[in-house]
């Protein structure tokens, strides 16, 4: 439901997605915030604290909670409920006001982890402001059994569901919420079934490959998050709800909505990534044209001999998930502007507005690479007038992606295994490297960055390390402490300034690369296990020019 940012796309929170369904004069804030269940979201000081003083009466407040409640062990104390009561009953009105001695919190009292009093409470003080909640369930995980979505992936968590170490199964989230709506009288829109029907209707191959992030089986890509605000407002209109406000929406989403390259040399070509949905085309198969204007050419792949001013996407069951390739080659100092159009036979679907200028070699261009930011994927990204490898992975094992806040959002982080008796130890034949290297002009380096945790618990550590040799001699160190923060914090930036110059014209080989190391190692000792590195966007960032 949050919304997650183009920087991370595909990602997209189906909250992201709904300003398309609404007119202009429609204000939409989506407080959503990924990693948040009912009960810490009421109680974070950032959320509904501070949410709720700014809600107005006559304003339209859509409630919706369900994954996160779900979590146990360490993370129940802070987020975890039961659908109705921790007591095993699904009596959401009397669960009771004594500690829960036999569970997972024997601390707090029953009501404290019920996912039906917590929704109660938001119900009831939404009102209190004057102002309409609407109930909406949660949407489906990928869980298949043959074609069928599980009762697990619908948020029903019973017998055969129940965590090892708690007495009763958690309950079916979705009848809890049902319930509090049919009590007090609240609207309500079953998104759970909702998606449910969509996400059968692709199976589960296809909804991997269109619809789900491909860190997990919970977060939605663009077209599965247009699909959900699709389906919401569906049910917001079947109710009377917002009449007057809700449009019709295009049927194109483009991720970005618009790319611009700035400054690029003349006669040096360029390109970027444009992810297009499309859904309630008509008919159900054929193809959609895309036309790119002076000065772009696109393509289906960004390794392609060929590119063409334009170029066609076929699909079937009237919708479909695209990646494009655009290509901006300036071929005088001029701006460039225009619309990448899309059309469904001669009709306009879409456009995306794309812009660069052309200048003389010798003016700065931005450029950088980095790494890790989709997953456990170890192939580079780079822009501007730089080149890098793969990132390269050496005496260390790759563990499973884990989403983790990065930022205050859900994000897939890849992991690494520090765990063992060679790992208790720092070790400079284990690391992971990444290589960036100037192509054509200097490229001078003025920042690293990277997203690092502990995963697991919080004894992993490493150290990082940047040389401008192949070797690695000499190498210089960024951080000043080599602890890192826990997986289930928020994780944000550790960024490091640097000054260094690479020259892809010089003849000294030493000085055209850049090398960065990460060095990581479990200070707990040789018999711990179930330690990881969590890694996201490692980023080496700076200028081209004379």
């Amino acid at each position: 439901m949050t919304d997650y940012g183009e920087d991370r796309l595909p990602q997209m929170g189906w909250g992201q997605a709904m300003p398309m369904f609404f007119s202009e004069e429609t204000v939409i804030n989506n407080w959503a915030r990924g990693g948040r269940s009912s009960r810490s979201f009421y109680y974070e000081a950032e959320r509904w604290p501070a949410v709720l003083p700014l809600i107005k009466a006559g304003d339209y407040v859509i409630i919706q909670f369900g994954h996160n409640d779900q979590r146990r062990g360490g993370d129940y104390a802070e987020a975890g409920t039961f659908a109705y009561c921790p007591d095993g009953t699904e009596n959401g009105e009397g669960c009771p006001e004594d500690l829960d001695l036999e569970g997972p919190d024997p601390t707090a009292p029953y009501y404290e982890h019920s996912y039906y009093q917590f929704l109660k409470r938001y119900v009831l003080e939404t009102r209190a402001k004057g102002a309409i909640p609407i109930l909406m369930t949660p949407i489906v995980r990928k869980y298949f059994s043959g074609g069928t979505i599980t009762e697990k992936g619908q948020h029903n968590l019973q017998a055969q569901d129940k965590y090892s170490e708690e007495p009763y199964p958690r309950g079916d989230y979705p009848a809890a919420m049902k319930a509090v709506a049919d009590t007090y009288g609240v609207p309500f829109v079953d998104l759970t079934a909702e998606t449910k029907a969509i996400v059968e209707s692709y199976g589960d191959e296809a909804a991997t490959e269109h619809l789900y992030i491909a860190a997990d089986s919970t977060h939605p890509a663009v077209l599965f998050a247009t699909l959900i605000a699709r389906a919401a407002v569906q049910g917001l209109e079947s109710q009377g709800l917002m009449e007057g406000h809700i449009v019709e929406a295009t049927s194109l989403v483009a991720s970005p909505n618009n790319l611009d390259w700035g400054n690029r040399y003349i006669d040096v070509p360029n390109t970027k990534e444009l992810t297009i949905s499309a859904f309630d085309l008509v008919p159900e198969t054929g193809s959609v044209d895309v036309t790119a204007p002076d000065g772009f050419l696109l393509s289906d792949s960004a390794e392609s001999e060929v590119w063409s001013s334009s170029a066609t996407i076929d699909f079937t069951n009237g919708a479909f998930t695209s990646n494009l390739y655009v290509q901006f080659t300036a071929a005088s100092e001029q701006a460039y502007t225009g619309d990448v159009s899309f059309a469904l036979d001669g009709t306009e679907l879409g456009t995306v507005a794309v812009s660069g200028t052309g200048v003389a070699v010798g003016e700065g261009v931005a450029s950088y690479s980095s790494w890790f930011t989709e997953g456990a994927s170890t192939t580079a990204i780079s822009d501007g007038l730089v080149s890098a490898s793969d990132a390269l992975v050496n005496n260390l094992e790759a563990g499973n992606t884990k989403t983790m806040a990065v930022d205050g959002q859900d994000t897939g982080v890849a992991r690494f295994q520090v765990f063992g008796e060679a790992m208790v130890a720092r070790s400079d034949d284990r690391y992971l490297q990444f290589a960036v290297t100037a192509e054509s002009q200097k490229f001078y380096v003025d920042t690293i960055s990277v997203y690092l945790a502990s995963s697991g618990g919080s004894t992993v550590e490493a150290d990082i390390e940047y040389s401008l040799s192949a070797d690695f001699t000499n190498p210089v160190k960024l951080n000043e402490t080599s602890f890192l923060p826990r997986d289930d914090t928020d994780l944000t930036v550790q960024e490091y300034s640097v000054i260094s110059t690479l020259d892809s014209t010089d003849a000294d080989p030493n000085n055209d690369t850049l090398y960065v190391r990460i060095f990581p190692w479990n200070a707990s000792g040789a018999t711990s296990t179930g330690k990881y590195l969590g890694i996201y966007d490692l980023k080496v960032d700076g200028v081209s020019g004379e």
